[in-house]
């Protein structure tokens, strides 16, 4: 009897979480798709405004100058609004035509 109730509160408290993440995934898809449809607005953008980067960009992160190899390198992320910092690597894949 012990068991199964202490089972059942397993039960309950993986639901509860299990609810937690649907919920979780269903707001980043809704940002995800309200972040493009942004882009699409800015597709055919000549310059680059004090209004644009206010609606694209939430933050700019600029760290520490790295001159370990012999060079200067300083890496910089950007926080995009709706969908944080998105990698390096999926930017450069989407500037040279490849999709995931």
């Amino acid at each position: 009897m012990l068991s199964d109730d202490y089972e059942q509160e397993e039960l309950r408290e993986k639901l509860l979480q299990l609810n937690e993440e649907i919920t979780q995934q269903e707001e980043q898809a809704e940002n995800i798709n309200r972040f493009i449809s942004k882009v699409h607005k800015y597709l055919d953008l000549d310059e680059l405004t004090p209004a644009v980067l206010n609606d694209m960009v939430k933050a700019v992160y600029v760290h520490v100058l790295d001159t370990s190899n012999g060079h200067r390198e300083q890496q910089i992320d950007i926080s995009y609004e709706l969908v944080g910092i998105l990698p390096a690597s999926l930017l450069n894949d989407l500037q040279n035509g490849e999709t995931a």
